[in-house]
């Protein structure tokens, strides 16, 4: 969903809307569209964070277990 700054006109899948001729009901829902999106996306990009966390520590967890093996022979 991407709004046009020019006019009243936001696109909504493939259809474009007028957002002047919406019912309240439907402006709100809408919204509620709009916020998802962007909680969708803030999400999307803290699981990448958290992905590359993961390996991360697994990298050096798996690290530490070499230097633990090296240090008890």
């Amino acid at each position: 969903m991407a709004k046009k700054e020019t006019d009243n006109i936001i696109k909504v899948g493939d259809e474009e809307i007028d957002v002047t001729t919406l019912s309240n009901d439907s402006i709100l829902y809408l919204n509620h569209m709009i916020d998802l999106d962007k909680q969708l996306g803030t999400l999307n990009f803290k699981l990448q964070q958290a992905r590359t966390a993961k390996a991360a520590f697994l990298s050096m967890f798996n690290k530490s277990r070499k230097e633990d093996n090296t240090n008890k022979e």
